[in-house]
C-alpha cells in the first residue's frame, strides 16, 4: 500500500485547496524554509491519527494545538478538511477525510485494519506515523538523543506486538488487581485492629468499674459459683449464668416430679403389703384352687356321660340295621329250607326262633340311648356351678395380679425418669431424702436469680456486655480478615513471579526480534559514513525488568557524546531507516522525509541520496522534502522512474494573503532506453 494523494483546505497555511498527488514511485517536493513543506507531512499524519505529534507542548498561553491546526490568516477558507488516500498493489483505494466540523469519515478501526496486519503494537497508528514520516526535528530526538531505555521501548514498539506482549500486559493487570485487593485487605485488617484496641481499653476501663461495685461484684461470685467453668468475658459469664438458672429451674422441676412419683409408688407400694391385701390375696388363691378342683371334678363326669351317650347311640344304630336286616328276613321266609339271610339249612321252627332271639336282641340294645341322654343332662347341669365358681375366683385371682402388674410398672417408670434426667438413685427408695435436697437446690437458684437480675439492671454490665459483643464480633473480623491478607499476599506473590516470568520470556522473544535491526543498522550506517574512523555501529541490550539498548561506535563509545551535530544526524537517519526497514505488521510502503539534510555536509548527503535510491530500488515510495533545488534534481534522476512506478517533483511556494500553494507540479518521465548505444553509433 502507497500514498495516492493528499487534498487539504483550510489547514494549517493552506488557505485554498490544494492537492498533492504523489508518484508511485516517488515524490520530491522543494521550497524555501515556511512554505509549508513540513505541514504536508502533518497533513498525512494528521489524517490517519487526528492530531500532529512533533510538538511537544500541548498548550501554551491558554491556547492548545488545536487551535492552529486550522487556518488563521486572512481570507476566509471555503472548507476546512484534510484528505489522505492509499492505494493498494491492486489499485483499491482507501481514503480518510477529517473535516474541522465532523472530525474523520473512518473510524479509527477501519484505519487500523486498513493500515496495520499482523502483531500490530499498542497505539498502532501512532507507531505507525512516528515510523513513517522522519521529521528533521526528531532524527536526532528519536535515536540518539533518546534515553536507553525509551530508545529500546521505541524498536519494540516499532516491531510490533511480540508473542508475549498479550501475556505481560495481562500479568501486569493481574499484578495490579492482586495488590490493589491486598492493599485493601491490609487497610480493613489494620483498621479493624484499632477498632479492637479502642473496644480492650474500654473493657479493661468498665471491667475495673464494675469491680468496684459491691452488689455487682457478689452477683459476679454467685455467677462464678453457679458456673465455675464460664469464660471470663462478661457476657459469656451472663449467658452461661443464664442456662445455668434455666437448667437448675428445669432440673429442680424434675426433682420436684420424682418426689411426686416417689410418693405415689410408695403409698402404692404401702396399699399392697397391708394384711388385710395380703389375706384378700391368699382368700382368693385358696378359693380358685377349689373351685378349680370341682370343676375338674364335675368335668370327670360330664365327659363320662357324654362318652357312655356315644356307645348308647352306636349300639341303637347297629339295633336299627339289625331290626331292618330281620324284617326283610321274615317278609322273604325260607327258600328251600334255607335262612335268605345267611343262607344255612333252616328247619321253619329253628327260623321262627331265630328270628324271635333277633328281636329281643334288637329291643334290648335300644333300650339304653334316652338313659344315658338323661344322665348327660344331669351332668352337664351339675357342672355349670363349678365353672361360675372358678371364673369367679380367677377373676379375683386376676384382679390381684393386675394390681401387682401396675405396681411394678409404676416402679419401673419411677426408675426410668431417674435415668432419663441424671437424677441421684439414692433417692429412688427415699422421697424424704430427696425432698430435703430440693429446697437447698431451690434456695440456691433464687440467689443465682437474684444476681443475674443485679447484674442484668447495672448499666456497667449493659456497657460492658455491648463491650465485650463488639469484641468478640472484631475479633472474628480480624481472623477473617488476617486470612484474606494472607490469601492476597500469597496473590501478589505468585502474581508477580509470574510478572517476571512472562518478562524474562518476552525479553527473550523481544531480544531474537530485535536481532534483526543489527544487520539493517549496520548496513545503513556504513552507507551514510557518519564518521570517517569508526565504519560501524552496534547496539546491545540489558537488563531484566526494565530494558536498555546502547549504541556503540569504536571502543565502546557513546555516539550520543562524540558525534557532531551531524554525524549525530547521520547515524540518527541510519538508525530511524533500520526501524522503518524492520516494520512488518504495516502494508505501507512509504516513506516520508522532512528536510532530512539539515546540518548534514554534501558528502553525507549524497550518501543519503544514495541510500534513498536503494529503497527506492526495494520497492519503497519515497517521499523527500528538501530545501535545496539542486539536491532535489539529484534525487529525482537517481532515485528512478519506472514506467509502472513513475515520479513527481513539485515546487511549493507562498501565494496571495500568505498562503501556500503548488507552483510546479512536474511529472519524472522514465530515461529513455539505448540512449548511449545510439550515441555511440551515430
Amino acid at each position: 500500500m502507497r500514498l495516492d494523494f493528499i487534498e487539504v483546505f483550510g489547514f494549517r497555511g493552506f488557505r485554498d485547496l490544494v492537492r498533492i498527488n504523489f508518484g508511485r514511485g516517488f515524490t520530491v517536493i522543494t521550497g524555501r524554509n515556511g512554505v509549508g513543506k513540513s505541514t504536508l507531512c502533518d497533513a498525512v499524519e494528521f489524517a490517519i491519527t487526528g492530531s500532529i505529534s512533533k510538538y511537544a507542548v500541548e498548550k501554551a498561553a491558554k491556547e492548545s494545538l488545536s487551535d492552529y491546526l486550522w487556518w488563521r490568516g486572512e481570507g476566509v477558507p471555503k472548507a476546512h478538511y484534510v484528505t489522505a488516500s492509499f492505494v493498494d498493489d491492486d489499485g483499491k483505494p482507501f481514503t480518510i477525510t477529517r473535516t474541522r466540523e465532523s472530525g474523520a469519515d473512518r473510524s479509527a478501526d477501519e484505519i487500523l485494519a486498513a493500515l496495520c496486519h499482523g502483531s500490530a503494537p499498542d497505539d498502532a497508528l501512532r507507531q505507525l506515523t512516528r515510523t513513517s514520516i522522519i521529521r528533521d526535528e526528531w532524527i536526532a530526538a528519536l535515536s540518539l538523543d533518546l534515553t536507553e531505555t525509551e530508545r529500546f521501548d521505541l524498536v519494540r514498539s516499532a516491531l510490533g506486538a511480540s508473542e508475549g506482549s498479550d501475556a505481560g500486559s495481562r500479568a501486569k493487570e493481574i499484578v495490579a488487581a492482586a495488590e490493589t485487593a491486598h492493599s485493601k485487605d491490609e487497610a480493613a485488617y489494620e483498621a479493624a485492629r484499632s477498632r479492637l484496641a479502642e473496644r480492650l481499653t474500654q473493657q479493661s476501663e468498665t471491667q475495673a468499674a464494675l469491680g468496684r461495685s459491691g452488689d455487682v461484684s457478689s452477683a459476679l461470685q454467685m455467677i462464678g459459683a453457679a458456673a465455675p467453668d464460664a469464660p471470663p468475658e462478661l457476657t459469656a459469664r451472663l449467658t452461661v449464668g443464664r442456662n445455668a438458672l434455666v437448667n437448675g429451674r428445669a432440673r429442680l422441676g424434675r426433682m420436684g416430679d420424682a418426689l411426686h412419683l416417689g410418693r405415689e409408688v410408695a403409698l402404692a407400694q404401702a396399699a399392697y403389703n397391708t394384711p388385710e391385701a395380703v389375706a384378700g390375696r391368699e382368700a382368693a388363691s385358696a378359693a380358685h384352687e377349689a373351685a378349680h378342683r370341682e370343676h375338674q371334678a364335675a368335668q370327670q363326669v360330664l365327659s363320662e356321660a357324654e362318652q357312655r351317650l356315644v356307645r348308647e347311640e352306636e349300639m341303637d344304630e347297629i339295633a336299627a340295621s339289625l331290626s331292618l336286616l330281620v324284617e326283610h328276613g321274615q317278609r322273604l321266609g325260607l327258600h328251600d329250607d334255607h335262612c335268605p339271610l345267611c343262607a344255612a339249612h333252616r328247619t321253619p321252627d329253628e327260623f321262627s326262633a331265630g328270628l324271635a332271639a333277633a328281636q329281643r336282641r334288637i329291643t334290648s340294645l335300644a333300650s339304653g340311648v334316652q338313659a344315658a341322654r338323661d344322665a348327660l343332662a344331669t351332668a352337664k347341669e351339675n357342672a355349670r356351678q363349678p365353672s361360675l365358681t372358678l371364673q369367679a375366683a380367677a377373676a379375683a385371682v386376676q384382679t390381684h395380679a393386675d394390681e401387682l402388674r401396675r405396681l411394678r410398672e409404676q416402679e419401673a417408670a419411677h426408675a426410668d425418669f431417674y435415668n432419663q434426667w441424671g437424677l441421684e438413685h439414692r433417692f429412688i427408695h427415699d422421697p424424704d431424702g430427696l425432698e430435703q435436697a430440693i429446697s437447698p437446690e431451690r434456695d440456691r437458684l433464687i440467689d443465682l436469680e437474684r444476681a443475674l437480675l443485679v447484674l442484668e439492671a447495672s448499666q456497667a454490665v449493659s456497657r460492658m456486655s455491648s463491650i465485650e459483643s463488639n469484641v468478640s464480633a472484631l475479633r472474628a473480623e480480624i481472623e477473617k480478615l488476617a486470612q484474606a491478607a494472607s490469601q492476597s499476599q500469597n496473590a501478589v506473590t505468585a502474581a508477580r513471579e509470574i510478572e517476571r516470568s512472562v518478562r524474562r520470556v518476552s525479553a527473550e522473544i523481544i531480544d531474537e526480534r530485535l536481532a534483526q535491526i543489527s544487520p539493517l543498522l549496520n548496513e545503513l550506517y556504513q552507507r551514510l559514513r557518519p564518521h570517517a574512523d569508526w565504519r560501524t555501529i552496534d547496539y546491545s541490550i540489558r537488563g531484566d525488568v526494565r530494558r536498555f539498548l546502547s549504541l556503540k561506535v569504536g571502543d565502546g563509545l557513546n555516539p550520543q557524546f562524540v558525534f557532531s551535530s551531524g554525524q549525530r544526524r547521520a547515524a540518527g537517519l541510519a538508525f530511524l531507516l533500520s526501524v522503518h526497514l524492520a516494520r512488518a505488521w504495516t502494508p505501507l510502503r512509504s516513506l516520508l522525509l522532512d528536510d532530512p539534510v539539515q546540518h548534514i555536509d554534501d558528502f553525507r548527503a549524497l550518501h543519503l541520496v544514495e541510500v534513498l535510491a536503494a529503497l527506492r530500488l526495494d520497492g519503497r515510495q519515497i517521499i523527500c522534502a528538501v530545501e535545496d533545488p539542486a539536491l532535489a534534481d539529484l534525487l529525482c534522476r537517481r532515485l528512478v522512474s519506472t514506467v509502472t512506478e513513475g515520479g513527481r517533483r513539485l515546487d511549493i511556494d507562498l501565494g496571495p494573503l500568505g498562503a501556500m500553494s503548488v507552483v510546479t507540479d512536474q511529472e519524472i518521465h522514465p530515461m529513455p532506453v539505448g540512449v548511449l548505444r545510439g550515441a555511440a553509433t551515430a
